[in-house]
């Protein structure tokens, strides 16, 4: 793909496809579980079929053929002023919000034993939302349903556990993931096409060591089983600053140590990031940005060569042109493995972890 690619970018609904917009804002995150959109035309030459966008439809919005996203609008303003000046917003996010937004009401207990997460996901779902993963999940003891909690508090509840992400796809359907298992192709680099600025961020404010997890067991009566307690460090803090999480229901030391790690690596990913403006919305190969695949990212001046991870991105197009904002991060920090490269140890989750 060249440099400063514009994408058509196309509304389709209810059979019919708009185009002509003016701004266009997609986001994705790997900490999302729904992809948000908004577009804006100013003076837009729409038929008066076009305001069955008022009306919170579904939607599809493509670049170029390249499904972004398919949703709901959630909002839809039409502005008039002077000489006939008209402007339409659209916004909206992908079919998960549903099951992110709404309790379950068909389910008669609440309760689910001796299934995966991905079975218990599917079982809880009124919504047509679509649950996937791309991972070996192991059963689940039982999981019980809070009168109040939404489908998907339920299921990230128990995904925090486990060390599991809910990322949105394009689809609308909801992924339960680690990622890093897929490359983008090419790399980014100081200076090169289509990289435009990039800004390297630490931010330890966030990082705690020791993690400490705390829990018990249904069964049993002993010490071991009443007050269970374990520790993970960060050897990048580099000085005492606790967190106690308190795991409830019955969790075992393997379960409480998983929850103490994931935490520290949560963490540790979001307090160091490296974030590229770009001038495409998609790598050499012609594949859209997406969260989850690893990059080469080669920036001498600040001791960066090896691969990360792409937590986010945002498409955006307007009148300064098409670019994509991604965000990077350790592999590790989101499921993923220790990254190869000679990248300063620093930009690393752990500087003492042995893997």
């Amino acid at each position: 793909m060249s440099g400063d690619a514009i994408e058509d970018v196309a509304v389709r609904v209810g059979g019919m496809e708009f185009r002509g917009w003016q701004e266009v804002n997609v986001s994705r995150s790997r900490e999302q579980a729904a992809i948000s959109f908004g577009l804006k035309a100013t003076n837009p030459i729409f038929s008066a079929e076009a305001k069955a966008l008022r009306k919170g439809p579904e939607v599809e919005i493509l670049a170029s053929g390249s499904l972004l996203v398919r949703g709901y609008v959630d909002e839809y303003d039409s502005e008039h002023g002077e000489q006939e000046h008209r402007e339409v917003r659209v916004a909206g996010r992908s079919k998960a919000q549903d099951a992110i937004d709404c309790q379950p009401a068909k389910h008669k207990t609440g309760r689910i034993e001796k299934k995966t997460l991905l079975e218990v996901a599917k079982e809880f779902d009124e919504f047509g939302t679509n649950w996937t993963t791309d991972t070996k999940l192991e059963k689940l003891e039982k999981i019980q349903r809070r009168p109040d909690e939404t489908t998907f508090q339920t299921i990230e509840r128990s995904a925090r556990r486990q060390g599991l992400m809910l990322e949105g796809k394009p689809d609308g359907s909801i992924n339960i993931t680690k990622g890093g298992s897929k490359r983008h192709a090419g790399s980014l680099s100081d200076g090169g096409a289509p990289v435009e600025k990039f800004t390297v961020s630490f931010k330890p404010k966030d990082r705690r060591s020791p993690v400490i997890a705390k829990g018990q067991r249904v069964k049993g009566e002993g010490d071991k089983e009443i007050r269970q307690e374990v520790q993970s460090f960060d050897g990048q803090v580099g000085r005492y600053r606790p967190l106690v999480l308190f795991v409830e229901g019955d969790a075992t030391e393997k379960e409480l140590k998983k929850r103490a790690e994931n935490e520290k690596l949560r963490r540790a990913g979001a307090g160091t990031s490296i974030r590229f403006t770009v001038s495409r919305w998609r790598d050499e190969g012609g594949q859209l940005w997406e969260p989850g695949r690893l990059m080469a990212l080669k920036l001498p001046s600040e001791d960066v060569d090896g691969d990360f991870l792409l937590s986010s991105v945002v498409f955006r197009q307007d009148h300064k042109g098409t670019r994509a904002e991604l965000t990077f991060v350790d592999p590790r920090s989101q499921g993923g493995k220790k990254p190869g490269g000679k990248t300063d140890p620093g930009y690393g989750v752990d500087k003492d972890e042995d893997d």
